[in-house]
Order: structure tokens, then sequence, then C-alpha cells
């Protein structure tokens, strides 16, 4: 019997060694939330009374030099913000200027940050009207000087630099794009200029464009 109670004794004062183990790691989880907590009030006290007694002499007194130092992190605090400010409203004005887009007046393009179009004076916010109508309107047409294929977004063809918008401002309709397109393939089939591909007269002698000879002169 002796040696039983040995054991039941060990194995008892084991199970009261792991329970006091837990019990204490618990209490000082609780202990460092409430300290937490308590930094977290202490702070906002802190705050409120200094904002409170910063203009009393009398309260300072003593003190000075925690007031100097939170008066210094304030200044600090200012201008590391306006810092920030100001590198956000620079990121914002280079992505405004980034977004581009052709002035639903003209075809002329604008940047984001244009207050005006280049190409007619017409406001920006104007300008940017209608804008998806008047590209989907030049969506299928070919360039009527080269004969290149034109996507909905070109003011000018990507080949010859003809300005597209022309042909856009005459398509209202399904028989209009239809004529335009018959205008545009006629207009194509005309005489270009081998260098820059700008079209020409029949028998004209040189490129209005460019300057490239168009007719070989006769020999002696």
């Amino acid at each position: 019997m002796g040696i039983m109670d040995d054991v039941t004794g060990a194995l008892s004062r084991g199970t009261n060694a792991a329970e006091r183990a837990a019990r204490s790691t618990k209490l000082k989880a609780d202990l460092r939330d409430v300290n937490k907590r308590r930094q977290g009030l202490a702070a906002q006290l802190g705050a409120s009374l200094y904002e409170v007694t910063r203009e009393n002499g009398e309260f300072r007194k003593g003190r000075e030099e925690l007031y100097e130092g939170i008066a210094q992190c304030d200044g600090e605090r200012d201008e590391i913000q306006r810092a920030l400010d100001q590198l956000q409203e620079a990121a914002a004005a280079e992505e405004a200027a980034r977004q581009s887009f052709a002035c639903c007046v003209c075809g002329a393009m604008l940047r984001g940050g244009d207050l005006f179009c280049s190409g007619c004076g017409t406001p920006a916010d104007k300008a940017r009207q209608a804008q998806p109508a008047t590209m989907s309107a030049t969506a299928g047409l070919k360039c009527a000087a080269c004969g290149a294929s034109l996507k909905a977004d070109y003011v000018f063809c990507m080949e010859c630099g003809a300005p597209v918008q022309a042909y856009s401002d005459a398509l209202t309709s399904t028989e209009a794009d239809d004529g335009a397109s018959q205008e545009a393939e006629a207009i194509g089939a005309q005489p270009c200029c081998p260098t820059c591909e700008a079209s020409v007269e029949d028998g004209q002698a040189f490129c209005m464009e460019c300057g490239t000879a168009l007719v070989k002169p006769e020999s002696a």
C-alpha cells in the first residue's frame, strides 16, 4: 500500500504542476492584455490633457521638456504628411495626364490634364462628350488616302498620317457609312506617291508632300 500511495501522490503532484503552468500562462496573457488596454487609454488621456493644458504656463512647470518634445513631434508629423500629400497629388496628375483622348469635335488628341482642345479650342469636358459614339463611327473604315484599315480609336491613319475625322463626321447612318466606304475605296485607288504614299494626280511631276519626282524627265 505504501508504494501505491507514493505513485498516486507523484501523479497528483504532476497534475497540479501542469495545471499551475497552464494557469500561469493564462494569467500572463491576461496581464499583457490589461497593460495594452491601459497604455491605449493613458495615451488618449495624455493627448487630451496636452491639448487642454499646452497653453497653461502653470501646468507646464516642470514638464517643459515633455511639452516641447510633443510639439516638435507634431511639427515633424505635419511636415511628413504634407510631403505625402504632394506625392499623392503628383501621382494623380501624372495618371490624369496619361489618360489621353480624341476631341469629339475636331479629332485632335487631348491629355487628361488639358483644359482646352489645342485643335479647336473646345473645353476639355465638352471635347470628351459623345466620345464612344464618335469612335465607333469610324469602325471598319479604310484610309481614304492609302486604303489601310482603320481602328475605331484612330484619329489619323497609322500608315500615311491622313486624318480620319473628316470621314467619321459624315457617318450618321448606315447609308452614309456605306457611301463613305465606297468613296474611301475609290480615292484609295488613285495613284499614290511611292515614297510617302500621299495621293497624287495623273501627270503630276512631283509629290506635294515629300517632293519625290513622279514623272521621269524625257531624255534628250
